[in-house]
């Protein structure tokens, strides 16, 4: 994702990815999170100084989806299975989901 992506569109392509992972790890996909979605929304519109670690948080769980997803895929074509690695993938994701959504929740005053 480019430093140009919105805190919206990062969020949203955090979830799109969790949904192939979900799929590779032999889970149900995550169900859509109005209220995450809102959190992050508000977040948007916060000035910087209040939403940094929100931000950091989320830039974080971009980076671990992306280069996991990545690895993911490229193994995925081959003999060996994906679904260990997906697993800790997800792990991982519902790890830094949790994360951002506290910190938001801690920037919003929630």
């Amino acid at each position: 994702m480019s430093s140009d992506a919105t805190l919206m569109e990062q969020w949203s392509a955090v979830e799109d990815a969790a949904r192939v992972v979900a799929m590779l790890a032999g889970r149900d996909a995550p169900l859509l999170d109005a209220h995450g979605e809102a959190r992050i929304g508000l977040l948007a519109r916060m000035p910087e100084t209040r939403s940094q670690a929100a931000v950091f948080a989320l830039q974080e769980l971009v980076a671990t989806m992306r280069v996991g997803l990545d690895a993911l895929l490229g193994a995925h074509g081959t003999s060996s299975d994906p679904q260990p690695a997906a697993q800790r993938l997800w792990s991982e994701y519902e790890r830094g989901r949790s994360k951002v959504l506290a910190e938001a929740s801690s920037a919003l005053g929630c």
